[in-house]
C-alpha cells in the first residue's frame, strides 16, 4: 500500500519513500461447477453482513465485500449458501450436532471466537493444513496461521477472509484539543521509527485526571480521565506489549511460557499508567463497552477502544482525535503489536471430500478481502473518515500491519487457568502476580497437557492415509 506524503507546510509529518509490493495471485482459477459455499454464521455483531452482505446498500466497505465474494464467484464459478443464526450459541449448537449425526450440512462455520475453539477441541474440525491449496505465505494470511497451529493442525483460523481482523483490532486513540491544553506533544517521529515505549505513554497521561464537577471525586461520565479502556481492552493492551503466555514446544506443542520478569516490568508500569486512568468495566452501573462514548464526549485523553468501535460512537461528535499505536514495552521489543480479536472460522470434518473446493473459495475470499476491501477500509473509510492528518493515516497502518491474535486469549476457556494470566492487567499487580501464577500454574500444566493430547490425537487422525 502506498503510504501518504506529509504536507509540506506540516512540521510534524515525516516524510517517507513510498513502497510498493508484488500482488500475489490467488488460488489457480478452477470452475467449481456452481458450487455453493455453506458458511453457518450469525446476526451476532454483523457476522452475516462481515463475511458475506446480502446486497449492495452505497456504505463503502459493505459494497467492498459484495463485490470482492462476487469477484470470488465469477472467477471460479462458483456461490455462496449463507444459513444465518440468531445467535452465536446457536452456530456452535448446530456444528456439533451436524458433525455428531453425520450430517454434511456445512463447509465453513464462522462463528465467536471461544466457542469455534470449543467445537474445535471437541474433534468437529478437519485439519486446515491439510489442503494444499491454502498459500500460508500469501499475504492475506497472518501470523495467527502459525501461532494457531498446534503440533502441525490447525483447525480454527483468524485471516482476512474477511476484514474482521481489522474491525476487531484495538487502537489507541487521543483527543487533540486536550492534548494540545495540556502541551502534549505526540512524538510522532519516534513512533514512526520505532522508539515510541509505554514509559513515554505514561509520561504523556501524567496529571491529567481532572476533578471537572469539583466534588473531590473523579466519577466516569462527569470527570476528565487521562486513560480509559476496558478489560478486554487492556488484555489486547498486554498483547501489544509483547506478553504472551503460551509458547510451543520443539514438537510444536503448546507450553506455558509467560516471562515473569517482563510481566512483573509490565504490571509496575501499567500501575502507574492506572494513576491516571480507569479500567472501565470497575466501574458500577455503566454499560458494557470500551469506554468510547465517554471519549466521544470529550472527557477522556486517551482511549483505546475496537477500531471498530470508533465509527460507531465517533460519527457525530466534534471532538478531533488523532490514532497511535499501542507503545512497545522496552527497547527489548523489537516490533509493534496491535493485540486484536477475531471472528474464527473452521471447516467441520463432515465437509472433508470437498476441502479443496472450499479452500479455493476461501482463499479467493481472503485474496480479494486484502486487495479490494482492506484498501476501502483504511483508504476510502478509517484513513479519511476518522484521520485529519497523514500522520494518523500512517499510525493505521502500522496498526495494520502489526495485527496479532493472542493465541493465549484463544485457548484461555479452555483451559481456564489461562485465564487470569491473560487478564493479568486487570487481575494482577507486580506484587501479586508471582503468588497467582504459582496458585495457577500446576492446574494450568495439566491442562495444556491434556489439551496438547487431544490435539496430538487429532492430528493422528488427519494423518492416516
Amino acid at each position: 500500500m502506498r503510504r501518504p506524503s506529509p504536507p509540506a507546510d506540516d512540521p510534524s509529518a515525516v516524510e517517507t519513500a513510498p513502497e510498493t509490493e508484488a500482488r500475489v495471485d490467488g488460488p489457480e482459477k478452477t470452475d467449481l461447477g456452481g458450487y455453493e459455499l455453506k458458511i453457518v454464521t450469525s446476526t451476532w455483531f454483523n457476522n452475516d453482513g462481515i463475511i458475506h452482505p446480502e446486497e449492495l446498500t452505497g456504505e463503502v466497505i459493505n459494497d467492498a465485500v459484495y463485490n470482492a465474494n462476487l469477484g470470488v464467484a465469477e472467477t471460479y464459478n462458483c456461490g455462496f449458501a449463507p444459513i444465518i443464526l440468531d445467535t452465536y450459541p446457536a452456530v456452535t449448537q448446530a456444528v456439533e450436532l451436524a458433525v455428531k449425526s453425520g450430517m454434511d450440512e456445512y463447509d465453513l462455520s464462522y462463528n465467536h471466537d471461544n466457542q469455534t475453539v470449543a467445537n474445535a477441541m471437541k474433534g468437529y474440525f478437519l485439519n486446515i493444513r491439510g489442503s494444499d491449496v491454502f498459500n500460508f505465505d500469501a499475504p492475506w494470511w497472518t501470523k495467527t496461521a502459525e501461532d494457531f497451529t498446534v503440533g502441525g493442525g490447525l483447525y480454527f483460523a483468524a485471516n482476512y477472509v474477511t476484514y474482521s481482523p481489522l474491525y476487531f483490532g484495538f487502537t489507541l486513540v487521543y483527543n487533540k484539543d486536550i492534548a494540545a491544553n495540556y502541551g502534549i506533544e505526540i512524538p510522532y517521529d519516534r513512533i514512526f521509527a520505532g522508539d515510541w515505549y509505554l514509559e513515554d505513554f505514561i509520561a504523556m497521561t501524567k496529571d491529567t485526571n481532572q476533578d471537572l464537577d469539583g466534588d473531590g471525586e473523579m466519577t466516569v461520565g462527569r470527570d476528565q480521565y487521562g486513560f480509559m479502556a476496558s478489560s478486554l481492552g487492556l488484555v489486547n493492551f498486554q498483547v501489544s506489549l509483547g506478553i504472551s503466555v503460551l509458547g510451543k514446544d520443539e514438537e510444536g506443542y503448546l507450553t506455558f511460557s509467560v516471562d515473569q520478569e517482563r510481566l512483573s516490568k509490565a504490571l509496575d508500569m501499567i500501575g502507574r499508567l492506572m494513576e491516571n486512568g480507569i479500567n472501565k468495566d470497575d466501574v458500577p452501573g455503566e454499560p458494557w463497552g470500551y469506554g468510547t462514548s465517554h471519549f466521544a464526549d470529550g472527557q477522556v485523553l486517551f482511549n483505546y477502544p475496537q477500531i471498530v468501535d470508533i465509527p460507531a460512537q465517533m460519527h457525530d461528535t466534534d471532538v478531533r482525535f488523532g490514532t497511535l499505536p499501542p507503545p512497545k514495552l522496552d527497547e527489548n521489543q523489537k516490533d509493534y503489536i496491535s493485540g486484536c480479536f477475531d471472528v474464527y472460522w473452521a471447516i467441520p470434518k463432515t465437509a472433508y471430500e470437498r476441502v479443496d473446493t472450499i479452500a479455493t473459495i476461501v482463499e479467493g475470499m481472503g485474496h480479494n478481502c486484502y486487495y479490494d476491501v482492506l484498501p476501502a477500509a483504511y483508504e476510502t473509510t478509517l484513513q479519511v473518515r476518522f484521520s485529519d492528518s497523514p500522520n494518523d493515516a500512517r499510525a493505521f497502518e502500522i496498526i495494520r500491519d502489526s495485527m496479532c491474535v493472542d493465541v493465549g486469549y484463544a485457548f484461555n476457556e479452555h483451559c481456564t487457568a489461562l485465564s487470569g494470566i491473560v487478564r493479568a492487567f486487570s487481575t494482577m499487580t507486580s506484587g501479586t502476580m508471582a503468588s497467582e501464577i504459582a496458585k495457577n500454574e500446576t492446574m494450568l500444566k495439566k491442562q495444556l497437557s491434556k489439551t496438547n493430547d487431544k490435539i496430538r490425537k487429532m492430528n493422528e487422525e488427519w494423518a492416516r492415509p
